[in-house]
């Protein structure tokens, strides 16, 4: 609540616990009225090791401006975040899970499922 009240009026921000930071980007994006990947640019059965690299480059430019700025900008935290995760024991699979509940599902999943994938994380 209090890290939300400092985003919407700019105040500084207190000593924050790391996971309360990201449970407040978790539940923003969670909470976009469109997700940021569209449902249409899922993969399907044909993507495999072989042909990744094609989709990834049609997956990008198939983003509207705005969604490809924010999962760039998503990713390239998650990212910088790997490189600490000796210190906040983030793994791979742990951002896997958080980019598609952020942005593949949205709100489209249940908050109970969305509360059990953040403990288990």
């Amino acid at each position: 609540q209090h890290i939300r009240e400092c985003l919407d009026t700019s105040k500084p921000f207190g000593n924050f616990r790391v996971h309360s930071m990201a449970d407040v980007l978790v539940s923003f994006l969670s909470s976009l009225s469109s997700t940021v990947v569209p449902s249409t640019l899922l993969p399907t059965l044909e993507v495999d090791a072989q042909n990744v690299q094609g989709y990834a480059r049609t997956f990008l430019e198939g983003l509207p401006p705005i969604h490809y700025n924010v999962f760039v900008y998503i990713i390239s935290f998650f990212r910088e975040c790997l490189l600490f995760q000796q210190s906040n024991q983030l793994t791979t699979a742990k951002v896997a899970r958080l980019c598609v509940t952020c942005l593949v599902t949205g709100n489209q999943m249940d908050e109970s499922k969305q509360a059990q994938q953040r403990r288990h994380g």
